[in-house]
């Protein structure tokens, strides 16, 4: 292509999906004018309205490209007439324009009566064509599904705290669009911890509030149900924003692009008068799009979301989180929340890129006291494992996108809970008396499973829990007097009859500071017996639907019919929110069928 010819790109959509778009940013608080800005324009990519599109269900839009060899003032308008639709709301009139396909064809400046000279039959405008859904390189981790024990062969239940959804965002993708669920994406734990349970919020000067409820097992008669909930503490003040946004604009992102701008958005839309944010995105190289701008003004996020190119190539994700976290360090502020936020599909193909390697990369930035929050896209070449694995070791939380709604979700509702950090590396011990407790299974984290040694090792990285943030651990338990099953010369099995205690629970964390402290809390008989068991019925829907979409080797007598019954009954409690659409009860209407 010669210098003096230009490319410029569209991105095709139908009406009513651009409607959504446009309301989607004026629900985040932008103007009319604001709202129509960003809704016509996505990464330097026009916005163009076709009535012929068909409506797209996963939010993935090919960007498109037209070449010409004059700047295109009316290019909105001119593409959209050539595909039969209206064009971009408030389009244009057309401009000189000219294809570089095979035979071009040129339109002058035109006046309403003019005729536009097109040959037939049109020559093709695109130059990318949309990728093939069969090509599937997506990677996530095999967890082993975590075994039945005796508390007297394995005294202590030791796992690290979940903030993650990920999981839960994949399974309702999947489910929407009716497509099979792969068993390794599925993490209980994650379905589990994306709902908002009731928990009592911590008393006095108390870290975390501990609650627990028991209730039958309906896929394993033999069984029952434990609950361990956990509920961070409001932070005490509010805390000032400092975030760096890193955006991934290498061509493997080129169809996300879309519901990338609108995640930017509605973070940015949280962001208050004394917050900091900066901008840097990254393919082939790494460019500071914005410098540390003053927030408060949303005017200004619009100009920071619209300063940003698509520009396509390989995806150096390393040396972008290495310039992010230098420019945080270059600009940390010690009264502020210090947090890079990276939007990616995690296909880090240049620099460091394996898991290993980015975990180790990240490990080392901890100490930099910068957090990380990860928002991850992609349906066919999504890295989950590397995503997860970066927020496991690097101070950090992982969410997973898929739409509109799991950034309301995710982003816009949740943000001030994941963004204030209460408590970090946070690592759970559950033990139960085995006076009354023969068997226990814990539900769910598979890959979170800790050693006794790594419970008690302060350096080992884990998740942390942010302001009012709820933690909830879902045991399957069968009654009885625990017997040792393996013999030991040296290791007595006589047990402590504490008759009135049923669980212990011991917490280690780190302060926000990065001061070492353990919380511990004892579990009555007399606390189950008081216990209203208010949120047992929808933690046991939720696991038994992850059992069973996960076909675990654990669901028992799982099946659809269990949940539409279990359903129905939460159906029928008017103070659990039962309608909300893609919300955890719809999506199990929809998986029932």
């Amino acid at each position: 292509m010669s210098k003096k010819e230009k490319s410029e790109y569209y991105i095709e959509m139908n009406q009513k999906q651009y409607d959504e778009m446009y309301r989607f940013y004026l629900k985040l608080g932008y103007s009319e004018k604001q709202a129509k800005k960003l809704s016509d324009c996505c990464f330097g990519a026009d916005i163009v309205v076709n009535e012929k599109a068909y409506y797209k269900n996963d939010w993935c839009f090919w960007r498109k490209r037209v070449y010409a060899p004059e700047p295109l003032a009316g290019l909105r308008g001119a593409v959209a007439n050539m595909l039969g639709g209206a064009g971009r709301k408030g389009g244009m009139p057309m401009q000189r324009m000219a294809y570089m396909d095979e035979g071009c064809c040129a339109a002058e400046p035109v006046g309403d009566s003019a005729q536009m000279m097109i040959p037939a039959p049109m020559p093709s405008l695109e130059v990318q064509s949309e990728p093939e859904d069969s090509f599937n390189t997506a990677e996530t981790h095999h967890a082993p599904e975590i075994e039945e024990e005796g508390p007297l062969d394995r005294p202590q239940m030791i796992f690290s705290a979940n903030v993650n959804t990920a999981s839960w965002s994949y399974i309702r993708d999947k489910v929407s669009q009716n497509q099979l669920i792969d068993p390794d994406f599925v993490r209980i734990e994650e379905i589990i911890n994306s709902y908002a349970f009731r928990l009592k919020s911590p008393k006095n000067d108390d870290l975390f509030s501990v609650s627990a409820e028991t209730g039958s097992c309906p896929w394993n008669e033999e069984s029952e149900l434990l609950m361990i909930g956990l509920k961070g503490k409001k932070a005490s003040k509010k805390v000032k924003q400092n975030l760096a946004f890193l955006v991934d604009v290498s061509g493997s992102m080129e169809n996300e692009w879309v519901l990338v701008q609108m995640s930017l958005a509605a973070v940015m839309s949280k962001l208050r008068k004394g917050d900091y944010m900066s901008v840097i995105a990254y393919s082939d190289n790494t460019t500071t799009v914005v410098k540390k701008m003053k927030c408060g003004d949303m005017s200004d996020y619009v100009k920071a979301i619209m300063s940003i190119d698509g520009i396509g190539g390989c995806t150096r994700g390393s040396e972008g989180l290495e310039n992010a976290y230098q420019y945080l360090t270059d600009n940390y502020d010690e009264e502020a929340n210090n947090r890079v936020f990276i939007f990616t599909d995690g296909d880090f193909n240049f620099g460091i890129t394996s898991e290993g390697g980015l975990s180790e990369f990240i490990y080392k930035k901890r100490e930099t006291g910068i957090y990380l929050s990860i928002v991850g896209y992609g349906r066919q070449n999504f890295k989950d494992n590397k995503m997860e694995a970066l927020a496991r070791n690097g101070n950090g939380n992982y969410t997973f996108i898929t739409n509109p709604a799991d950034i309301l979700d995710n982003l816009w509702e949740k943000l001030v809970s994941s963004l204030v950090t209460v408590a970090k590396d946070v690592k759970i011990s559950v033990e139960l008396n085995p006076c009354y407790v023969k068997k226990y299974r814990l539900i769910g984290y598979d890959a979170r499973v800790l050693t006794q040694k790594e419970f008690n090792d302060t350096e080992k990285a884990v998740d942390g829990i942010g302001s009012e943030h709820n933690v909830a651990a879902l045991i399957e338990w069968k009654k009885g007097t625990a017997e040792k099953t393996y013999s030991s010369r040296y290791v007595t099995t006589k047990s402590e009859d504490n008759k009135d205690e049923f669980a212990f629970i011991e917490i280690h964390y780190k302060t926000p500071e990065g001061v070492d402290s353990v919380m511990t809390h004892t579990i009555g008989i007399d606390d189950l017996k008081k216990s209203d068991g208010k949120n047992m019925p929808v933690i046991t829907l939720l696991a038994a639907f992850g059992l069973l979409i996960k076909d675990s080797e654990y669901k028992g007598t799982a099946d659809k019919e269990m949940l539409r019954k279990l359903l129905t009954e939460i159906q029928k409690d008017e103070n659990i929110e039962t309608c909300e659409p893609y919300g955890h009860f719809d999506i199990i209407s929809r998986y029932i069928g």
